[in-house]
């Protein structure tokens, strides 16, 4: 099958939002290590925030953080109302912690509970206190000031003091926080190492939200170095412990990104790897994530992996229904860029109920459907309608060709066009 262009398909959808980002790195205070288990040594009940125990056993900081901590649990096994909570809780905590007395942060637990807070969720207020108070004592000094900077942005300065702190001796759930630190701050320079520390932060904290984490990112980390087999273990590790979680969807997004970078449609032990993941979801869930996947590798330009997807989601499909709409447009619009199937597909473009599409798709038909007019215009020799600045290009390119041979190089050249009309039309 000859193809017009890879990536011209990803043009038309330069009007339409990305379904996935690239993995952007996310605000470091809602994404950052979220422990949740408390320290060995301690094992007091949890408390209702607000009582006045300066050692941390009743109501100090130790166990205000632990609260916290319980609560992100679960938001890890699925519970919207304990996510729905968690601004207040830490608005609360944040505010007991600033009126402690200034004895409190004599014990170095107090200290570190102040630190896994603020990695937690709990932002730099807290830590930027304690660090210009001066006072502290090593390691928690370095700690705090290599988590404050993480927190602002300021990756030297984090680097400088966190990445190469040994965590061995610290308590489980600071240990956590911090290799959670560590390996955000490594995952672009060195991926292999952050692996690693993921794996350590799994190992640390198991069934807390710090492993929920660590498995969503070591998931992603692994996709990108290529390592399958660890992929496909841990992503299936993930569906099995973590279904629920109320970050769940956030993983299937990225997972649809991820699976479309692999471009499993041209490669059979990558789409048997993709196999075995998505027979882990529930019929249903597999069908939204084959749909979601199929537009994601459209606007990516991975054309074999979006009609393997939209055929998939096809199969789990009522015939007429919306999903079954979706599905045939993302495989037409994945169509349009062979010259074998060009026609059908422009027919196949026609024939969808625009609408019954969902905003995003009405967009995306609307500019698959325009660039296929245009391409056929382009093969056909026949020129554009006059339209502002593209009048004397699109007469250009409708120019005869000399020879069959020259649709290809036609049809890329008004691809080009359309693309560049399109991208200037954006907001």
């Amino acid at each position: 099958m000859r193809r017009i262009t890879r990536g011209a398909i990803g043009a038309f959808l330069t009007l339409c939002p990305s379904p996935v980002a690239a993995d952007p790195a996310p605000p470091a205070t809602q994404t950052t290590p979220r422990a949740t288990r408390p320290p060995a040594a301690d094992t007091a009940r949890p408390a209702t925030p607000g009582a006045d125990d300066p050692q941390g056993r009743k109501g100090g900081p130790v166990e205000w953080v632990r609260t916290l901590q319980l609560l992100q649990d679960r938001i890890a096994a699925g519970s919207l109302v304990a996510h729905e909570s968690q601004s207040l809780l830490i608005a609360r905590i944040e505010s007991d912690l600033l009126n402690a007395a200034p004895d409190v942060w004599a014990d170095r637990r107090n200290l570190q509970a102040a630190i896994v807070f603020a990695l937690s969720g709990g932002g730099p207020t807290i830590l930027r206190r304690l660090t210009t108070q001066g006072g502290l004592d090593t390691p928690e000094a370095t700690l705090a000031r290599g988590a404050l900077a993480y927190i602002d942005g300021r990756e030297a300065e984090a680097n400088r003091h966190l990445r190469d702190f040994e965590t061995a001796t610290l308590p489980p759930t600071l240990a956590g926080a911090i290799t959670l630190t560590q390996a955000a701050l490594t995952v672009n320079e060195n991926p292999i190492r952050a692996i690693s520390l993921l794996d350590r932060a799994r190992l640390l904290l198991p069934g807390t939200l710090v492993e929920e984490a660590a498995l969503r990112r070591e998931i992603f980390t692994l996709g990108q170095v290529g390592d399958l087999k660890k992929f496909e273990a841990l992503a299936v590790q993930y569906l099995r412990r973590f279904p629920h979680s109320v970050y769940a969807g956030n993983f299937r997004q990225r997972f649809a990104y991820q699976v479309t970078q692999l471009d499993f449609g041209r490669d059979e032990a990558r789409f048997a790897t993709f196999t075995r993941i998505m027979n882990e979801f529930t019929p249903e869930s597999r069908r939204d994530l084959y749909l979601l996947i199929a537009r994601t590798a459209v606007q990516e330009g991975k054309t074999d992996s979006a009609l393997l997807a939209a055929d998939k989601a096809l199969v789990l499909c009522a015939p007429d229904s919306l999903e079954a709409t979706q599905a045939r447009l993302y495989r037409a619009a994945a169509e349009i860029v062979s010259l074998a199937t060009f026609q059908t597909a422009q027919r196949k473009l026609k024939a969808v109920d625009r609408p019954r599409l969902p905003a995003r798709d009405v967009q995306l038909f609307d500019a698959a459907l325009s660039m296929a007019e245009q391409i056929g215009r382009g093969l056909a020799g026949t020129p554009a309608p006059p339209e502002a600045d593209a009048s004397k290009r699109a007469q250009a390119l409708a120019e005869p060709a000399e020879v069959a041979v020259g649709l290809v190089p036609k049809a890329e050249a008004a691809i080009g066009q359309v693309d560049q009309l399109l991208r200037k039309s954006s907001p």
